[in-house]
């Protein structure tokens, strides 16, 4: 997964309906045994946004993932190997423990990553999600 990740973001709302749609690049580098990840999104509207996220090891095969930047200075990030090719990756609210997305990231070839999102209310209805196809440009 380590490299520079470019591709397309869609968003759907709970009935599957697209309501937003974005390029994103993403720099994935391992630095001092830290996951260490940039993500910058550029919207049709000209606007840009970067997140700064680091992952340390947490487990085998688990890496907690931390920013610190709003909103995700506020949630518990987990993401989990499941194989060579799979992770899953689970988000929760840090005051309530409660599940607020989860994320498949499957490398289907050297080059290629698909990428699925689900995101709940605190309630746990479903409020939509996200399809992302990445291809690695770096």
């Amino acid at each position: 997964h380590v490299g520079v990740w470019e591709g397309t973001w869609i968003r759907l709302d709970a009935d599957a309906k697209e309501i937003e749609r974005f390029m994103g690049v993403l720099t994935k580098k391992i630095v001092d045994n830290q996951w260490v990840q940039t993500n910058t999104y550029q919207f049709a509207d000209g606007r840009s946004v970067t997140q700064e996220f680091v992952g340390t090891v947490a487990g085998e095969g688990v890496v907690k993932i931390e920013s610190d930047e709003i909103p995700f200075c506020n949630y518990n990030l987990i993401a989990e190997e499941h194989g060579d090719n799979l992770i899953i990756f689970r988000v929760s609210d840090k005051a309530t423990g409660v599940l607020i997305g989860v994320e498949t990231i499957n490398l289907s070839d050297e080059n290629t990553c698909i990428r699925t999102t689900q995101g709940f209310t605190a309630e746990g209805k479903f409020r939509g999600g996200m399809m992302i196809v990445e291809r690695r440009v770096g």
